[in-house]
């Protein structure tokens, strides 16, 4: 697994057709996550307030993730139905396509379950991205004083764009 990973914080308005843009930072590890160089993964986890975006290799991760839980849980003498967990993951997870200039399409199921409109706050979290409403982002999230103060201020050009000032 590459070294490389999601680290600092972007955002991104709406374009014309209905994409977003990732930032050049992150397009750069999700290369190197990626077995097929022009596809990402979208995570729609109904634990979390925000979708998850990744690379192909990130994969093995994930079932290894699973794999170890399925192993403890047996272990502790628990019911653990391997078989629905991984249903439960896998059928939530969406290939889509992003082009050289890093603009992508969130499925449509994903911006409604999540509140994203117009404008996303994309946040590195190491192996992972994590794609936020702006207006989630800020009602979740206090402790990262740079990222709230980031999100803020895309939020307040967002708003002033929606209102056509910008």
């Amino acid at each position: 697994m590459s070294s490389a990973y999601f680290m600092g914080n972007g955002a991104s308005a709406l374009d014309g057709k209905g994409r977003f843009a990732l930032p050049v930072s992150f397009r750069s590890v999700l290369n190197e996550h990626s077995n097929e160089p022009g596809t990402l993964l979208v995570r729609a986890d109904p634990e979390r307030k925000y979708v998850t975006l990744f690379g192909s290799k990130q994969l093995d991760f994930f079932q290894n993730k699973f794999d170890e839980a399925a192993r403890v849980a047996l272990t502790r003498g628990e019911d653990f139905d391997a078989e629905q967990a991984d249903a439960n993951f896998w059928s939530t997870i969406k290939t889509v396509t992003i082009d050289s200039g890093g603009r992508f399409t969130l499925p449509p199921a994903f911006r409604r379950l999540y509140g994203i409109t117009d404008g996303l706050f994309i946040v590195g979290g190491g192996r992972l991205v994590q794609l936020w409403s702006p207006e989630r982002f800020l009602a979740e999230n206090s402790g990262n004083l740079l990222a709230v103060e980031e999100c803020e201020t895309f939020l307040e050009d967002l708003t002033a764009k929606r209102e056509g000032r910008a």
